[in-house]
């Protein structure tokens, strides 16, 4: 019985066979009050007719009524009947023995009775008239017994049928409980975990949910299978990372061959020079093109060393990092692009903004995103700003890059960040990019907000705690 199925299933089908039981007894407890009720009514009438009896008894005694010699031997032969028809309903109530006693008490009524009646239809005046009332009396006691007796179990029989209820709400109440935990516990609680943890997943956070091992029902197979899916994804996100940092790369790959041919025209043209004119060279001459070779060596070194640093895949690793320089070096990547653009970077850092605990490859990546929609965002050249400045009432760093480009529609922000959503035209853009930067500043305990500036274009801002991130390590 692991299922959820299975544990609602068995328990209305036991609360159903417990509501079923309540009612048989219910039925067989108000069957058992109606036959009582008919008992006591029998009792009743036979101390009506042990009262008529002694009535008729003290006329024939003391007024020695004809009349009254008929009467008694009607009532005690009723008296008669009446005990006999109900010997079963007396033995349950007072027992053989007392049964057997209050028999003989009334057979023994009998003989005297008709002993006194024989004798004064012959005139006599000998009747045993202490032994009569004292006879008479045990029977009335009895049938009072009787009475007291049936009325206290019938006071059982209502105190039954008024607890019934009682304890059906009761039952009601526990039932109530148990559905409740079972829901609260296996059902609502992980659910709830785990729509917090889709909202995350939503934003590129990939986070498996707590799980009991040892429960193997439908909502912890639901649970193990998105932590399936969360570890599936993380990896895949990781992929998609190093293919989005790949497919930026191509956006700019023009700009990077030429940036590339410069330095490596000049360094053969100088290399040229040194060839032909080794003999009419002097040392100063010749020290002045070495140096300019080495300069031209560096600058291509630099930028192999930048598309390498940026392409290169890494396991994510927090340190301490300048958001400045991952800046500078971004746009350093796109330089070319945005010349061939006519597009104008500019560059405002307020204050001296602190390092904080990023990882800086993952940060490149944010970046090279932001600055690459910019760049599509104003086909016919602009300018993109980036400020820098610390928020000390908030305790955060932010970075706002604006553009001049042609804008998000209004109805269209809200959904900027959403998955596979994007405005560009289909084989320009898998909607994935703004996405994969949600995650990753959001991993970093951070936050992303666009908004239309008041002339032209857009300005994405981020905001970075000061005091680190909740961004896991990897060595």
């Amino acid at each position: 019985m692991n299922t959820i199925r299975s544990k609602i299933t068995f328990f209305f089908i036991a609360c159903l066979a417990v509501m079923v039981g309540f009612a048989v007894l219910y039925y067989t407890t108000v069957s058992d009050l109606e036959f009582k009720l008919i008992a006591i009514e029998k009792f009743d009438d036979l101390r009506d007719n042990v009262l008529e009896l002694r009535r008729y008894e003290k006329n024939l005694i003391y007024a020695k009524d004809p009349s009254s010699f008929e009467k008694s031997g009607h009532f005690l032969s009723k008296v008669e009947i009446a005990f006999d028809n109900m010997a079963a309903e007396i033995r349950s109530l007072t027992g053989e023995q007392e049964f057997r006693k209050a028999r003989a008490v009334l057979e023994q009524y009998k003989q005297v009775l008709q002993a006194a009646i024989s004798n004064l239809q012959k005139g006599g005046n000998n009747v045993d008239v202490a032994t009569i009332r004292d006879l008479g009396k045990k029977m009335v006691d009895f049938t009072n017994t009787l009475i007291k007796l049936k009325r206290n179990r019938i006071q059982v029989v209502l105190e039954r049928i008024f607890m019934l209820p009682m304890i059906v709400i009761v039952g009601f109440i526990i039932a109530m409980a148990l559905i409740y935990r079972l829901m609260l516990h296996d059902i609502l609680q992980p659910l709830s975990r785990l729509r917090k943890a889709t909202v995350k997943a939503m934003n590129g956070i990939f986070e498996p949910i707590d799980c009991d091992p040892g429960r193997n029902d439908e909502v912890s197979d639901l649970v193990a299978a998105f932590n399936r899916m969360s570890r599936e994804i993380g990896t895949r996100q990781e992929q998609l990372l190093q293919s989005r940092k790949m497919a930026s790369i191509g956006t700019f790959t023009s700009g990077i061959a030429h940036e590339l041919n410069n330095p490596v025209n000049n360094i053969s043209l100088i290399v040229e020079s040194l060839i032909e004119g080794q003999d009419r060279m002097d040392a100063a001459e010749r020290q002045h093109l070495y140096m300019d070779l080495m300069e031209q060596a560096d600058r291509t070194s630099s930028i192999v060393r930048n598309l390498l640093d940026f392409s290169r895949q890494e396991k994510r690793r927090v340190e301490p990092a300048s958001i400045v320089e991952i800046l500078d070096k971004t746009a350093r990547l796109l330089k070319n692009e945005m010349r061939l653009n006519k597009i104008k970077y500019e560059k405002v850092v307020k204050g001296n903004p602190p390092e904080i605990m990023i990882d800086k490859s993952s940060f490149q990546q944010v970046f090279l995103n932001l600055l690459v929609n910019a760049i599509q965002a104003m086909p016919d050249g602009g300018t993109i700003t980036a400020t820098v400045e610390v928020v000390p009432e908030k305790n955060e760093l932010r970075v706002d890059i604006c553009d001049t480009g042609i804008g998000i529609p209004k109805q269209n922000l809200e959904r900027i960040f959403d998955p596979f959503y994007t405005t560009k035209r289909e084989g320009e853009g898998t909607g994935l990019g703004l996405s994969v930067t949600y995650g990753i500043i959001e991993q970093h305990g951070g936050r992303i907000q666009v908004r239309p500036r008041k002339t032209r274009g857009t300005c994405f801002s981020i905001h970075l705690p000061l005091g680190g991130s909740d961004a896991s390590s990897d060595s």
